[in-house]
C-alpha cells in the first residue's frame, strides 16, 4: 500500500522504534520531541546494525523507502517516498499544533498531530499500565497517521472515545466551583474524610452551600482516567489548554488562573492568588469544547 492519504479515510501505519528512529537519524525527517529515541550505549555496533538494517527493510516493504538496489537506488534521504516526506515534514513548520496526553483503562497516550495547508499528521504512542495506573511500559510501535483538516477532531479525540468505550458513563452532576488551590485541597480532604460535621465545616470556611457538594466529591474518589489536551495555531499565537479528568461520579474539568509574575513578591504569594475551577459536565463537555477551539484555532488557517 502507497503512503498516502486516500479519500477521506486516515491512512495508517505501525512504525517501530527502531523504523521511526531510521526516518529521524538517517533520513534527515523532524519528529516530536516526545517520539524521538536514541539507540542505548549498551547497545553494540553490530547490533545497530542488524536493528538498522531490519528497520530499513521493513520501510522498504512498507512504501516509504525506495528499493535499495536497482532504479531508484540512492542514498537513505533519497529513499523516502515523497508523501512520506511530506506528512512527516509538517512536524518542521506546522500552521496549528496539538498535543493530547490521556490516559486510563490500563493504557497512557501521548499523541502528536500537526496542520498545514488542509493536511495532517499525527503521531500517537502507548504504554501498558498496572492495575493501580502506575509502572508504565512502552509499548515497541508508533503510529502514524495522515488525513485532512475535516478529519483532525475526530483524531485528536480517539483516545478519549478508546477510554470511554470501556466503561459506562456516569450520570454527572452539572456545575462548577470556582477557589483558591489551598481551600480546594481542603475541602477534597474533608470530604475524603467520610464525616459529615468536618464536611460541613470546609463548606461554610470556603463560603459554599450543601448544593456544592456533590461537584466538589467529584474530585474526591476514584480518579482511573485523564485527558489533557494543548493546541497552537503559529499563524496568531492563540492557544487553548483543557485538563480533564475522570472519578466515580464522572469527568470533571480542572481550570487554573495565576496571577501575573510581575504582580506578586513570592512563590507564597503566588499560590495563595492562584485559582482553581472546578467544573463537572461529562465526556460531551470535552468533546464540545475541543470542536469550539479547533474550529477557532483552524479559522486562522483558512485566512
Amino acid at each position: 500500500m502507497s503512503p498516502a492519504v486516500t479519500g477521506m479515510a486516515p491512512a495508517r501505519f505501525l512504525l517501530s522504534l527502531d523504523q521511526l528512529h531510521v526516518l529521524e537519524a538517517e533520513a534527515g525527517i523532524a519528529v516530536p520531541a516526545e517520539f524521538h529515541t536514541e539507540w542505548g550505549d549498551s547497545a553494540s555496533a553490530e547490533e545497530r546494525d542488524a536493528r538498522e538494517a531490519n528497520a530499513l527493510n521493513g520501510l522498504e516493504v512498507m512504501g516509504f523507502l525506495s528499493p535499495s538496489t536497482g532504479r531508484g537506488a540512492g542514498s537513505i534521504p533519497d529513499r523516502v517516498n515523497p508523501a512520506v516526506r511530506a506528512y512527516l515534514g509538517l512536524f518542521a513548520d506546522p500552521a496549528l499544533e496539538i498535543s493530547v496526553r490521556s490516559w486510563g483503562d490500563g493504557r497512557s497516550y501521548v499523541q502528536s498531530a500537526v496542520v498545514l495547508s488542509g493536511y495532517a499528521t499525527s503521531l500517537i504512542r502507548t504504554q501498558r499500565l498496572d492495575d493501580r495506573g502506575q509502572n508504565p511500559r512502552n509499548e515497541d510501535s508508533v503510529e502514524l497517521s495522515a488525513f485532512t483538516f475535516s478529519e483532525l477532531i475526530d483524531e485528536v479525540l480517539r483516545s478519549l472515545r478508546q477510554i470511554d468505550s470501556a466503561r459506562p458513563a456516569a450520570a454527572v452532576t452539572k456545575g462548577s466551583i470556582e477557589l483558591p488551590i489551598t481551600e480546594l485541597q481542603g475541602l477534597i480532604n474533608a470530604i475524603r474524610s467520610d464525616r459529615p460535621g468536618v464536611v460541613e465545616g470546609a463548606l461554610r470556611e470556603v463560603d459554599l452551600g450543601a448544593a456544592s457538594l456533590p461537584i466538589a466529591r467529584a474530585a474526591s474518589f476514584g480518579i482511573d482516567a485523564g485527558f489533557t489536551l494543548f493546541a497552537r495555531s503559529q499563524a496568531t499565537g492563540d492557544h487553548f489548554s483543557s485538563h480533564w479528568f475522570r472519578a466515580d461520579s464522572g469527568w470533571f474539568e480542572l481550570a487554573l488562573s495565576t496571577p501575573p509574575l510581575d504582580s506578586v513578591s513570592s512563590s507564597i504569594e503566588f499560590v495563595d492568588r492562584s485559582r482553581v475551577r472546578l467544573s463537572t459536565r461529562g465526556s460531551e463537555a470535552i468533546i464540545a469544547s475541543i470542536i469550539t477551539a479547533i474550529g477557532t484555532l483552524g479559522g486562522a488557517l483558512h485566512g
